[in-house]
């Protein structure tokens, strides 16, 4: 299994396109976090906030469509496996908010082999807290602008929410290349898993449909972009 760090030189299946579009986002919340460190020193706080517009935009519409067209349908019909029972998505997503803690005892249970229903708990549990970390420095980053000049602590507080961040989007990938992507090529079918991947790339209800998987191209190497071309063919 491939990771988000590593030099990506075949997709075997659609969804695999994920470590690629993981690939681009670590390396855009890294510069981010450079940003909110020169800001900690004084710097601008512009370029930075121009580049956190950037990264939230695309973070916020991954984990939407990911529950919209990925983990949603795996809950919302009966699995080829007979597994999964019908469950209510949203309620779901509310329940999870509530359960501290519960992602470290999935882990756990990975050691005997996590169901399907626990895999899904798990990424929306994940989901829930990069949501809480995104309100966060939106929180923080609107603090500062009503500042005439931005105080050394709020500063501080913006480089942390952004640190705080970047640790529960890196989490939410590991998890979701170590247990959500080989569930999703279990249980979806080629087609499923195809739309799936043309969702996450193209964005059919913006101005710019491309506005994704441009961005994805311009991160990614010569071989990697042409892995991403391949598979818009196919769409």
């Amino acid at each position: 299994m491939p990771l988000f760090t590593d030099n990506i030189t075949k997709l075997e299946s659609p969804i695999d396109v994920m470590y690629l579009m993981h690939k681009v986002y670590m390396v855009v919340s890294d510069q981010t976090e450079a940003l909110a460190a020169t800001a900690l020193d004084g710097g601008d706080l512009a370029e930075f906030k121009a580049n956190l517009d950037v990264w939230l935009k695309h973070l916020l519409y991954h984990a939407q469509t990911e529950d919209t067209y990925m983990t949603g349908p795996l809950r919302d019909k009966q699995l080829q496996d007979g597994r999964m029972p019908k469950r209510d998505n949203e309620q779901e997503h509310d329940d999870l908010r509530e359960k501290g803690g519960n992602v470290l005892t999935l882990v756990e249970e990975a050691e005997t082999g996590l169901s399907a229903e626990a895999v899904l708990d798990m990424e929306d549990e994940e989901h829930a807290k990069l949501q809480d970390a995104v309100d966060e420095v939106g929180s923080v980053v609107s603090e500062a602008l009503d500042e005439d000049i931005v105080h050394a602590r709020t500063r501080r507080h913006l480089h942390q929410s952004v640190m705080m961040l970047r640790v529960a989007e890196f989490d939410h990938f590991e998890n979701e290349e170590a247990f959500v992507l080989p569930l999703v090529k279990e249980q979806m079918s080629p087609t499923e898993e195809l739309e799936c991947a043309r969702r996450l790339l193209i964005d059919d209800d913006a101005d710019d449909p491309r506005w994704v998987i441009d961005v994805i191209k311009g991160g990614l190497s010569d071989g990697e972009k042409l892995l991403i071309e391949d598979l818009e063919t196919k769409f």
